[in-house]
Parts: structure tokens; C-alpha cells; sequence
């Protein structure tokens, strides 16, 4: 008992050690340079890019206000950082919330294998809104179950919270609003089964609380819709590729046993099989207890994925299994009940073999990922090579996406420039007459600079890699006579 209690104490600081490891970098990818490049920008122009994406502006808020309390400037690690927090806290949940609602056991398992699935590894340091999310919808479902379980009405405290904690939950992404409203059914339909029927009074009290405070985005958020459904075109192409389809199993053991960008197949189909293996057992511990809460959650994630799944067949191809990460605590504590449940020694430790070995496989790959960058090169390239009179053109707004190290030089983009762009940019290249004006040399980034062709010769200055991406940069040699 001693020790399970130690080991009760020590996981949140161990999973902060462990994810705090891969925080403290400057390697960012495509999607957190989204998030740094937004962070720059002023209050209204945050809100208004957002609103033109498929984003909430909740989270992009919240990390501008943390990423200016850390300094600012180019050094952001604050961005990994913020995220930590919040994992740290999801894991605090763990240990006491999960406690109190079933044992300290089943904390201690909840605690270990988030910490041990490389997904959550992933989102822990991403800076991105992911793991806000999961903090802000375990909370909600979290306190949900709390007040299923009390016999009373509830204290008004326990439903202020729940409708806070649903406030910002609805806020941090689309699909956990879709997500968070499934679960209100849900808990609706749990409340009329069983006959607490004075609990209404705090459930809508909750409810209006919600929509009150979201109606002010949810035309904003139709508006998005809408203009992702405009792409029926590829919807059809989506149902038409048989092989997309049959793709669709590796795909999520990717986004939810894996990483996103790095995916390890091994690591992906022993996920799968610790959740089919642990699953089982769980279901025959639920049984026993007359306990469902992890099926319950589950049922949730599975209804938001077959709303999602629809949308990426007859609307859009949109969907990602990482749109429903935000319900995973459903996931850690079904294995948490499953492993209680198995009684052989031997099949246990199995259990937890591979549960190791995969999270130690994934997080090798991330601290080489994150830490063999040759951002670097780059960096010491830009200092050396350019002068403050150049500009640097990217092929598109993928590559632009390196404009966030140096985002006082001047930027152009090729083509048409998207109206949810952060990043900072001088205007579309989209005539000659633009590349004359410039004082200094102009430099390409990108795989084509024959698209310039017309009047430039190139010759490649530098190629590295950084995270999950080769680039290249050319100079570009006006020719004398321009064509």
C-alpha cells in the first residue's frame, strides 16, 4: 500500500518530466507555426483570421496572453509550455478526481497509461489547442459523472463548474462542440433513466449558461461549415477512392495509438491490440461494478466519429481521428478497469511490456525529431547570407511557415494568398512589376523555382530538414535581358 501510494504521488511529476523533455525547443511544425504566427498578431486580427479557418478563437487567446507573460519574441518553447500545463493538469485530474470517483488504483492506472500512450505524448508538447481540449472536456465529463453519482441535486458550485468547464470545452475546437453536445444527451437521457428528474433544474441551468455564452461565434462556426462543404467535388472523390476507405482502420490507430506526423506501425497496431485486449477485460469488470462510465465516453467518441465520418463522405474530406482526441481520458481509464481485471501475472506484465516499449519507441522518435533539426542551418544561413533589403518568396503558405523565425524580414508569397494566413507577408506575387521594386536579392523557398523561370535563373543556396519537412531555398538571378 506504501507503495502504491508513492507511485500515486509521483506519476503527474513524472509525466511532467517526461513531456516537459520534449517542451523545451524551438522546433515547430507547419501547425505550430500556425499558433506562433497568430500569437503575433493583435487581438482583432487573431479573431478575424479564425474566423475565416475552421478555428475558435478561445485558444489562440489564451496562448497569445501566456505566450507575451513569457517575454515573447522568437523563443517559443512558451507555446510547448502552455500545452504542458494543461496535460499536467489533465493528469492532476487523474490522480485526484479519478480517485474519488472509483479508487486510487484505478487513478494510478489512469495517470500510467495516459502518460504511457504516445499519442497523448504528442499532444502534451504540440502547440496546438488539443490538449486544452481533453483538460477542458475530461473536466466536463468528469464532473458530469459526479453529478450523476451524488443522490442529491447537487451543490449550485458543482453546477456553475460544469457549465464553465462546458463553455470552454465547446470553445476549443468544432468537433469537441459537437463532442461536448453529444455528451449532454447523453447525461439528459441518464438523468430521465434515472428518475433524478430535480437535476434538470442544473443541467439546463448549464445548458442556456452554453449557449448563452457561444452564441456570439456560432454563426461564425455555420459560416465555416459552410464553406468546407463547398468542396463536394473532392466528398465525391473521397467516396469513390475504394483504398481511402479500406484506409480508414490504420488511419485512426494512427491518430489515437501513434503519433499524427510520425506514425510507427508497429507502435499503431500494438495500440489497437492493447485497446481490443484491455478492452475485453474491462467490459467484464464494468459488468461486475454496474459501472459504465468508460463505455459511456467511448459511445461519445464513437457517435462524434460517425458525425465526422459523414461529413468527410457526402460533404467534405475534413475528418481526422485527431478531431476526437479530446475524449481519450474515456480511453485511459477503460485500460485502467481492464488491467485490474486480468488476473494472470504473466499476461499482465505483457501488458505493460508493451505498453513501455511502444511509448519508449515514440518518444525516442520525438526527441530525435525534435532535437536533430537543422533549424540551425537555417538560421545561420538567413544571418549570413541575406541582407535587410532582400526578400524571400515562398512557393506557398506551407513554406511560409519558416517566416515565424524571422518575422521582421520581408515576405511574399506565390499565387493567391489565403485569407486565414498569419504569417507575415509583403502581398501575392501575381505580376512582374512587384519582383522589380525590390531593393536586394530575392530568394525562393520551395521545390519549383522554375516557376520564376520566365525571367530568373536559380541556383540552390541551402537544403535541410526541420521536423517533418526537406526544404530548399534558391537565389534567384535576374536575367539581364528578362527573358
Amino acid at each position: 500500500m506504501q507503495r502504491n501510494k508513492l507511485v500515486w504521488h509521483a506519476l503527474p511529476f513524472l509525466g511532467l518530466i517526461l513531456w516537459g523533455i520534449l517542451a523545451v525547443n524551438n522546433g515547430l511544425w507547419y501547425d505550430e507555426a500556425y499558433s506562433a504566427a497568430l500569437v503575433r498578431k493583435s487581438l482583432g486580427e487573431l479573431i478575424q483570421i479564425t474566423g475565416q479557418d475552421v478555428h475558435s478563437p478561445f485558444y489562440y487567446v489564451l496562448l497569445k496572453g501566456f505566450y507575451h507573460l513569457c517575454g515573447g519574441g522568437t523563443n517559443y518553447w512558451s507555446l510547448k509550455v502552455f500545452s504542458l500545463i494543461f496535460a499536467f493538469g489533465y493528469l492532476l485530474m487523474g490522480k485526484y478526481w479519478m480517485k474519488r470517483l472509483y479508487d486510487e488504483k484505478t487513478s494510478i492506472y489512469f495517470m500510467a497509461f495516459s502518460i504511457l500512450m504516445p499519442v497523448m505524448m504528442y499532444h502534451a508538447t504540440n502547440a496546438r489547442m488539443y490538449f486544452c481540449g481533453i483538460f477542458f472536456f475530461t473536466a466536463t465529463a468528469l464532473m458530469a459523472m459526479e453529478l450523476y453519482r451524488c443522490e442529491e441535486n447537487g451543490r449550485i458550485l458543482q453546477w456553475v463548474l460544469f457549465g464553465i468547464f462546458s463553455v470552454c470545452s465547446v470553445y476549443c475546437h468544432t468537433y469537441q462542440m459537437i463532442e461536448t453536445l453529444v455528451l449532454y444527451i447523453v447525461f439528459f437521457l441518464a438523468i430521465l433513466y434515472k428518475k433524478q428528474y430535480k437535476k434538470l433544474v442544473g443541467f439546463f441551468a448549464a445548458g442556456i449558461m452554453v449557449i448563452l455564452c457561444f452564441a456570439p461565434w456560432l454563426k461564425v462556426t455555420y459560416n465555416q461549415l459552410m464553406n468546407r462543404m463547398g468542396d463536394t467535388e473532392s466528398a465525391v472523390e473521397y467516396v469513390a477512392d475504394l483504398d481511402t476507405r479500406l484506409n480508414v482502420l490504420p488511419t485512426y490507430a494512427k491518430e489515437w495509438f501513434s503519433t499524427s506526423e510520425t506514425p510507427i506501425p508497429l507502435v499503431m497496431y500494438l495500440g489497437l491490440g492493447l485497446f481490443l485486449l484491455l478492452g475485453y477485460f474491462a467490459i467484464e469488470r464494468m459488468r461486475e461494478q454496474k459501472e459504465y462510465g468508460a463505455v459511456i465516453g467511448l459511445i461519445i467518441i464513437a457517435v462524434t466519429t460517425c458525425i465526422g465520418t459523414y461529413m468527410n463522405c457526402y460533404v467534405a474530406p475534413s475528418f481526422m481521428g485527431r478531431y476526437v482526441i479530446f475524449g481519450f481520458a474515456a480511453v485511459a481509464l477503460l485500460f485502467a478497469q481492464g488491467i485490474q481485471q486480468i488476473f494472470g501475472k504473466a499476461l499482465k506484465a505483457v501488458v505493460w511490456l508493451i505498453a513501455i516499449v511502444c511509448f519508449f519507441m515514440q518518444y525516442r522518435a520525438e526527441v530525435e525529431l525534435d532535437y536533430s533539426s537543422e533549424l540551425s542551418a537555417y538560421e545561420e544561413f538567413v544571418e549570413s547570407n541575406l541582407q535587410e533589403q532582400d526578400m524571400m518568396m515562398a512557393s506557398s503558405i506551407h513554406t511560409l511557415m519558416l517566416s515565424v523565425y524571422y518575422p521582421d524580414r520581408d515576405y511574399m508569397i506565390y499565387g493567391n494568398l489565403p485569407k486565414e494566413n498569419p504569417f507575415p507577408v509583403e502581398g501575392a506575387f501575381t505580376q512582374w512589376e512587384q519582383l522589380e521594386e525590390i531593393p536586394g536579392n530575392l530568394w525562393f523557398i520551395g521545390k519549383d523555382p522554375g516557376l520564376l523561370g520566365e525571367r530568373y535563373d536559380y541556383e540552390e543556396a541551402i537544403r535541410f530538414q526541420h521536423m517533418y519537412y526537406d526544404f530548399s531555398i534558391y537565389k534567384m538571378i535576374p536575367r539581364e535581358n528578362g527573358n
